[in-house]
């Protein structure tokens, strides 16, 4: 039964912390937007957008000119979380088991948590859902979250848990999370608190009320872009309510705002003079607006033009916390205190790196590095400071910064990517302090293809997954993006046609295995195997009440031995056109 967030939220007992930290040590509010553009904020130029409180962090805090993130939105996640790049802590995609933070790596929040934090996510994980990957284990006492890439429903969305437990909520999803932020701070006001609010907007689907699109259809923009402007000013607007709230409770002069987006922009109206856009390794693709405000502590009103990036807000928080740095793994981020307390000052890295790829990095994919002026884009030479937007290559002018930069890039690469295979992580099956069911999901899936194909009908799909690569003749099998939540396997309809996921199975024994496919009434019929080492399981698939309408099914049981294996989905025999659209699997281990 779906409930009200303000219900839910207000029914959920919160316990205060034990620990008594020492009173200098401020609150942290930290706001993450997706997909907003360094060029969707009026203080860099855009003077379509309306947004009064990102205006009134600029007025009353500190404002980074060149403040870089990565080039999507997953790896930024990482870094800001750990403080190091995000190619160190086994995130390497936005989906396909490569968005999962590897559990060896220390986060923001349990770092804060361990030293008398209260920790609180509110909105997009995309860090990982399962097992030790859940926000619930990587340091957030309570979070109101979605793990995937993107939710498909705004308004009433229907992707929200509450550590973990699935749950309705009533509105529009960017009033949700502030709700839920808002109600967080109330209650764990009388102690140090670290607020993680990570809207999902401005990312697509667009979906926002006609008043607030209108309002920038009527200055001329673009539809596509006017209801980008919209949702952006849905986020600001509740971004006010939140800083009115830190007002009404005193707490403001003690709480750390820090405003950033997770990448390049995607509107086109205004552009701010940047080439490029997410995804790229252009200015357009990492420079992302970011704004800091700590009254009397923080300049007001400054502006730094010295370049600073997303991993260094980990050392940040921690020396303006008065806590020590984690030494467990090397931290690629520096912190920028001096220039939020100051408003000017160097930077404090010599190099800036960026890559992006869906498959695997390399000096094929997009990549820049930046050393002071000069910033190499693959084999584009640029100098910024007389050239902010990237528009004339002078690599042929200097030869020497040419080599110079590559050759660094490239040992920055190799050492990164050295032992990395790239490919998803095992999933844990069996996992004892959690549900008893594990799902596991087609984008974790490797499978092969005669010819691949690549079917998106929903609104965020950038490129398909890499198919692997086996000797002897290879099969047909396709993978349909609908959302995460509605991607499927499908096409497959030869005998031999497989997909296999890794398990690492934590409590052997007998799992009950459901599925959640669909198959058009003609072609139901085929038999599908489900193979885990010695054991097998043979379902005969059932139809259900069309080729797009998804239905779970009991398949049967199958017995998992423990640790490393691999789980085979292989059709067996398809009388029909194609054997299922597989949603998902279930395995729910049956108790002795």
């Amino acid at each position: 039964m779906s409930v009200s967030r303000r219900q839910f939220l207000a029914s959920t007992p919160i316990a205060l912390s034990a620990q008594t930290p020492a009173p200098i040590r401020p609150n942290f509010v930290l706001i993450l937007t997706d997909d907003q553009g360094w060029w969707d904020a009026p203080s860099n130029g855009n003077l379509s957008l309306e947004t009064p409180n990102l205006n009134r962090l600029a007025r009353e805090g500190t404002e980074f000119k060149q403040f870089y993130a990565c080039p999507v939105c997953a790896p930024t996640r990482a870094s800001l979380m750990t403080g190091r790049h995000y190619l160190r802590t086994g995130v390497y995609n936005t989906r396909f088991g490569g968005d999962h933070l590897d559990p060896s790596e220390l986060t923001l929040p349990q770092h804060l948590a361990r030293h008398g934090y209260r920790t609180g996510l509110f909105g997009k994980w995309h860090l990982g859902q399962s097992g030790k990957c859940h926000p619930n284990r990587r340091g957030f006492h309570d979070a109101l979250s979605f793990a995937q890439g993107h939710t498909e429903r705004y308004f009433y969305p229907d992707q929200l848990t509450w550590n973990g437990q699935p749950l309705g909520a009533r509105g529009y999803i960017s009033d949700i999370l502030t709700d839920g932020a808002i109600q967080f701070i109330e209650a764990n006001r009388a102690q140090p608190f670290f607020a993680y609010l990570s809207f999902n907007a401005p990312h697509s689907p667009n979906y926002i009320d006609n008043a607030r699109a209108e309002k920038y259809l009527k200055k001329n923009v673009p539809l596509n872009d006017a209801q980008i402007y919209g949702m952006v000013q849905r986020c600001d607007e509740n971004i006010g309510r939140l800083l009115n709230r830190l007002d009404d409770l005193k707490l403001s002069n003690n709480t750390v705002v820090m405003f950033l987006s997770d990448n390049g922009g995607v509107s086109r109206h205004f552009k701010g003079g940047l080439r490029g856009a997410k995804a790229s390794a252009y200015e357009g693709g990492v420079r992302v607006p970011f704004y800091a405000r700590w009254p009397q502590r923080f300049a007001t009103g400054a502006k730094v033009d010295s370049p600073a990036m997303v991993a260094d807000i980990f050392p940040t928080f921690c020396e303006l916390a008065n806590l020590p740095q984690p030494t467990t793994k090397p931290i690629d981020g520096r912190s920028f205190a001096s220039q939020l307390r100051t408003g000017k000052g160097e930077s404090a890295h010599e190099y800036f790196f960026h890559i992006w790829d869906r498959f695997r990095p390399s000096l094929q994919s997009n990549w820049s590095i930046r050393q002071g002026r000069h910033k190499l884009v693959k084999n584009e030479l640029f100098d910024l400071n007389a050239d902010p937007s990237e528009s004339r290559n002078i690599a042929t002018e200097h030869p020497e910064i040419v080599a110079d930069l590559r050759q660094r890039f490239t040992a920055w690469l190799d050492e990164l990517t050295k032992g990395k295979t790239f490919e998803p992580p095992a999933i844990e099956v069996g996992q004892a302090d959690t549900q008893d069911t594990t799902e596991i999901p087609p984008s974790w899936g490797l499978w092969n293809g005669t010819h691949v194909t690549w079917s998106s009908p929903g609104s965020a799909a950038d490129g398909p997954p890499q198919p692997i690569t086996q000797s002897g003749p290879r099969q047909e099998v396709n993978y349909t993006f609908a959302g995460y939540d509605w991607d499927s396997i499908d096409g497959w309809r030869k005998p031999g046609d497989h997909v296999d996921w890794k398990l690492n199975v934590l409590r052997p024994g007998t799992y009950t295995v459901d599925a959640s496919c669909a198959c058009a009434p003609t072609d139901a019929g085929g038999v599908l195997r489900l193979a885990a080492g010695p054991h097998t399981l043979d379902y005969q698939v059932q139809a259900t009440a069309g080729r797009t309408l998804l239905q779970r099914f009991t398949l049967g049981s199958l017995k998992l031995n423990a640790g490393p294996q691999t789980l085979r989905a292989e059709l067996r025999s398809c009388p029909g056109t194609e054997l299922m659209a597989l949603n998902r699997l279930l395995l729910t281990r049956i108790k002795n």
